[in-house]
């Protein structure tokens, strides 16, 4: 039963991970399994079989909602953008309150406000800049130079993309191959999925290591500072065209019903934290 649990929670990371403006990480989070995954990517070398078999699940589930949910997802981001852009603004609003329970687990420290304000600071830095590789010519016969330069952007937007509220697929835009990625997963064109997952298990391990050390030494500063990058991550996510007409109404359904399925998870979340403690005391 917990790995059918892993599974889907690794689709639902998957498919937020190919979203600009969404994060795995925060799916993660929402899901609250964020601290232990990134555990087990880190404690690879030290306790190999146990986080094998926790990660496999979420590693497949991960692969299975990229490669069968991405085309249904980048239709509806065309056929209705409003509604589903506001429905992802809902999910990552109704995390806020996990993360801020989560930040306020320990005792207080102002310090870790910093944290706060230094991340938000650079969401807001990031709001400023639209990237945009639609006109990109489209990677389909990679060179061996052009799958180096693959390989290296997969790593840094993986990296990424581990941290809640900083989006992988907004980097890949940046980088110009956003676009050449997704065409690549949907058409099984395996001479750039290769380089591309080399370079994302590379990110991914690099990364996990740094959050983990984090996470051990300074988990309070390291959440607060997950909330200023969720909070800050909104308005990369709002939508670029003008909300009109009935967009109005769906939209705002849309946001509540991300909000609610967020709420929801964090509730379990709750409920299963209170429960540990009763049986504690």
């Amino acid at each position: 039963m917990e790995h059918i649990k892993n599974l889907i929670n690794g689709m639902l990371i998957g498919i937020s991970s190919i979203i600009p403006g969404m994060s795995g990480g925060t799916m993660a989070v929402i899901l609250d399994i964020f601290d232990q995954m990134i555990g087990a990517i880190s404690g690879l070398r030290r306790t190999f079989k146990k986080s094998v078999i926790y990660l496999a699940p979420i590693g497949i589930g991960m692969v299975l909602g990229v490669l069968l949910l991405s085309g249904f997802l980048s239709g509806m981001l065309q056929s209705h953008p409003v509604e589903m852009q506001l429905f992802f603004i809902g999910v990552v609003a109704g995390s806020i309150p996990l993360v801020t329970r989560k930040s306020l687990e320990e005792p207080f420290r102002r310090h870790s406000l910093l944290a706060l304000i230094g991340t938000l600071a650079v969401m807001i830095c990031i709001f400023f800049v639209r990237p945009d590789d639609s006109g990109v010519e489209l990677i389909r016969n990679p060179s061996v130079s052009q799958m180096i330069q693959l390989m290296l952007y997969a790593a840094f937007a993986a990296a990424a993309m581990v941290i809640p509220g900083v989006s992988g697929s907004f980097f890949l835009m940046l980088f110009g191959v956003y676009h050449s990625v997704l065409t690549a997963v949907s058409e099984w064109n395996f001479a750039v999925l290769i380089p591309v997952g080399i370079g994302m298990i590379i990110g991914i391990l690099f990364c996990a290591k740094m959050l983990d050390l984090l996470l051990q030494r300074h988990k309070q500063a390291m959440y607060f500072g997950i909330l200023g990058c969720v909070i800050g991550s909104i308005p990369n996510i709002w939508p670029t065209q003008p909300i009109v007409g009935m967009d109005i109404l769906w939209g705002l359904l849309a946001c509540l019903a991300g909000a609610a399925i967020s709420l929801f998870c964090a509730s379990d979340f709750l409920r299963s934290r209170l429960r540990r403690n009763k049986e504690e005391k």
